[in-house]
């Protein structure tokens, strides 16, 4: 195998083809689009096979309570049920439930006799002919079983106060010196945020899984965001070997990362094998009740205390949290940490146990851009400052100020001295009329008699570098085949939730190939032996462009030499005199002597695979305990022996938004946003706009609408519907203009960085300025419902 040199690892500075035709461009149709738009795209709810039978699991219609006792006979007796497994069923090995907290418990939650929180699946499960048996045959099991209640908790201050039991251990981290920092201040403020309702993963596509059985191998169509999952667990659990499970991809809907990312999906693809085993008939396995079992991780309290120059310097931030569930290692100060040179900053978080679902990573990162939009807009307020000014005096990475990663980094990564926060800025500023609307809190009535407020908030794009293999189940890798009639195929398994990550692959091989587009197709429903990295935008394309473009450059290599060597047209040449353009092989000193590459292809098999391990070898088993010393833990020259979180990221995105508050009723209208990201390099606008203009949707709904209200007597969900459940539709909110900047300054191939859960997670709090900005009064307790700011306006 080669050996690669250090600069073949810095994929960050691969180059796009000189004479590249697809990548950046506009216009070009998404190869999904035609079987989505015609209906014919196969998704797993549609999968139906003959003689398939269906499964579905009983849920807790208690907030805190366990089983007693259960009779299944009447159940089993009803026409058309086929069996009921029980959580102490002999037959079945259950395999241990994971001890954290973060990810649903695999296969446990299904058929443990312990409800922690409404709507749990519990105690049983019914196999029946139809759907409709199933759900006659839990309504009998649900009374024929016998429960025994517990006080159940939904307030995690309440629970703090009672000291519940604690999700995980508190946690206390410093960087720098942040009393040190507050005596170097001119001021200090204090303040709390709240995030007090969830908001949840209303998808429209509920959990699903299908199984058949073929004599000793199993095949498997499954939903979620990483199909190898299921494998894992049926060949580590139950000894059935890899070979002889056969999983399919299809299409699914609403992938907005949450459930289908974690154990979830594979716990249940793995129990419709199980059962589709003993009853040797195929399972179809559904759990409509999937979107409101789970929600962010913002949840909670946040306790402020900020130190500043009267020049808007930030010297330091503490920060004390109440939050419900397990966040990412990194703590609420990650994005603060990773986007300013606030060179003191301290945290202490606890998690104390409510009886609320299990939290998760959905629209992920809102807790982390919530500090960051607080801290700057605060200051900025206390102040009298522009918070655009704020963002900018701030702007740098652990610590250090941007001046210096200009100057250390920058030029030892390759990359341009450009400043992305205040492009990004100065064009949010310019498409929204900044400097002409900005105005002092409360100061602007509209004709309309109604408050107009304006907000901003920056942060660091969503610059992924690639999953380490030491964070990943699975060698991250592609294959690329030319096949005889010269069209060229991506193999790299992946499922589909409508990113358009196959449309952006095949530009890239296009343009590294030199193919048309038209010619590019991916296999990703099947698996090839090439697992490619679950996710969309964010971490999906960074790291799975990788290996696909070094393959696709052994592929154009193989191309060359082997047309020197077959076709008599180009005797005596050398693979380096050629080169291939729309699909043709041709002699760069004479290009009238072109041969197309399908009689390359016919004579001889021309295929070639990469792994991302080649490229990251170096730095695939840091711990991440070693990330967060500071500038001083590392040389800016061998950033390759630093795990990827510890790269600083130099790029950057600014939203704007501009609001009217209804002083009568306590309204809250959205009449313009601008949205800037800066992604480093485009490879497919059409898509990222789509990205945008979707997480500006999501992000500013759950400000003030998107909200899970529970009854404070039983703890029993009151609108977990998508009836009572708000989302924003598109005349709820006004005007979105997106923005996208290209500053090639991210560690993705090219340059570029992801998109996807940028917006909906950055401006989750926006509307907190903005509301500000209108009537003058900060409302800290989120979401912002009229009420709240009726009760803002209504206090001297």
């Amino acid at each position: 195998m080669k050996v690669l040199t250090l600069e073949e690892k810095r994929w960050w500075l691969w180059q796009v083809p000189e004479k590249a035709k697809y990548i950046g461009k506009r216009g070009l149709p998404r190869k999904d689009a035609r079987d989505k738009a015609s209906g014919r795209a196969l998704y797993c709810r549609d999968i139906c096979l003959p003689g398939m039978v269906y499964a579905k699991s009983l849920n807790s219609p208690f907030t805190h309570a366990k089983i007693k006792s259960m009779d299944t006979s009447r159940a089993e007796k009803l026409p058309g049920v086929l069996y009921v497994l029980r959580w102490d069923d002999p037959e079945i090995k259950w395999p241990p439930a994971p001890t954290s907290s973060m990810r649903p418990r695999l296969l446990a939650p299904y058929l443990s006799p312990m409800a922690e929180f409404y709507g749990m699946a519990v105690g049983a499960i019914v196999v029946a002919e139809d759907e409709e048996t199933c759900d006659e045959a839990l309504k009998i099991l649900m009374e024929d079983t016998e429960w025994e209640e517990y006080p159940f908790i939904l307030d995690w201050e309440e629970a703090l106060e009672k000291g519940a039991e604690e999700m995980m251990a508190p946690v206390n981290w410093e960087f720098g010196n942040v009393e040190e920092g507050f005596k170097q201040a001119d001021r200090v403020i204090e303040f709390t945020v709240r995030k007090s309702e969830e908001d949840t993963w209303a998808g429209v596509e509920g959990g699903v899984a299908v199984a058949a059985w073929q004599g000793d191998r199993v095949e498997i169509w499954h939903y979620g965001h990483g199909p190898f999952g299921v494998k894992t667990i049926l060949s580590q659990f139950y000894g059935i070997p890899e070979s002889n499970i056969i999983v399919h991809a299809p299409y699914h809907g609403a992938l907005f990362g949450g459930i289908t990312w974690l154990g979830y999906p594979d716990a249940l693809a793995a129990i419709a094998a199980l059962l589709a085993r003993k009853l040797k008939r195929p399972v179809k396995i559904l759990d409509d009740y999937t979107c409101f079992r789970g929600a962010e991780w913002q949840l909670g309290t946040y306790k402020f205390k900020v130190g500043f120059k009267n020049d808007g310097t930030i010297t330091a931030v503490k920060l004390e949290t109440v939050l419900v569930g397990q966040p990412l290692p990194e703590h609420s100060l990650v994005k603060l940490l990773k986007s300013t040179k606030i060179p003191n900053m301290a945290i202490h978080a606890v998690w104390p146990k409510v009886n609320r679902p299990h939290r998760m990573c959905y629209r992920h990162g809102s807790q982390h851009c919530n500090v960051v939009v607080y801290v700057i807009n605060r200051v900025a307020a206390e102040l009298g400052m522009d918070p655009t000014e704020v963002a900018l005096k701030n702007d740098g990475w652990h610590g250090q100020s941007m001046e210096w990663i200009n100057e250390h980094i920058k030029p030892a990564e390759g990359f341009p001295k450009r400043d992305s926060l205040k492009e990004v800025i100065e064009i949010g500023k310019k498409a929204i009329g900044w400097d002409e609307k900005w105005h002092p809190p409360g100061a602007k009535r509209l004709p309309n008699g109604k408050y107009h407020g304006i907000g901003f908030m920056a942060v660091e794009q969503w610059a992924w570098v690639p999953f380490t293999v030491g964070n990943f189940p699975r060698p991250i890798s592609a294959g690329i085949k030319v096949n005889k009639d010269g069209s060229i195929e991506i193999l790299g398994w992946r499922s589909d939730g409508g990113t358009a990550f196959s449309t952006a692959y095949c530009q890239v091989v296009a343009d590294e190939i030199g193919v048309p587009y038209e010619s590019v197709f991916h296999s990703h429903f099947e698996d090839h032996g090439f697992v490619l990295w679950q996710m969309g935008g964010s971490a999906g394309v960074v790291s799975n462009l990788i290996p696909i473009i070094a393959a696709a450059r052994k592929v154009k290599q193989m191309i060359l030499e082997y047309a020197t060597q077959l076709l008599g047209s180009f005797n005596g040449k050398k693979p380096e005199e050629l080169d291939i353009e729309d699909g043709f092989v041709f002699e760069k000193a004479n290009p009238e002597n072109k041969v197309h590459i399908s009689e390359v292809a016919r004579r001889i098999t021309i295929f070639a695979s990469a792994d991302l391990y080649d490229y990251i070898e170096a730095i695939a088993n840091r711990k991440s305990s070693e990330v967060y010393k500071g500038p001083a833990s590392f040389q800016p020259r061998t950033f390759e022996l630093i795990e990827p979180y510890a790269r600083p990221n130099l790029i950057r995105q600014a939203h704007f938004v501009e609001v009217e508050v209804d002083p009568e009723t306590g309204k809250i209208d959205v009449t313009n946003v601008v949205v800037v990201n800066d992604v480093g390099r485009a490879i497919n606008p059409d898509a990222i706009n789509g990205q945008q203009y979707g997480g500006a949707y999501m992000g500013l709904a759950r400000n003030h609408m998107e909200a899970i209200y529970y009854d404070p007597l039983t703890g029993v969900r009151l609108n977990d519907n998508l009836l009572g459940y708000c989302v924003p539709l598109m005349n709820d909110i006004g005007k979105i203009d997106c923005h996208i900047v290209e500053t090639g300054m991210a560690y993705g191939p090219y340059g570029m960085a992801g998109c996807s859960e940028a917006l909906g997670a950055a401006l989750s709090m926006v509307l907190g300025p903005a509301v500000y900005n209108a009537i003058g009064k900060w409302i800290d307790d989120f979401p912002i419902t009229p009420d709240k700011v009726l009760e803002a306006l209504s206090k001297a």
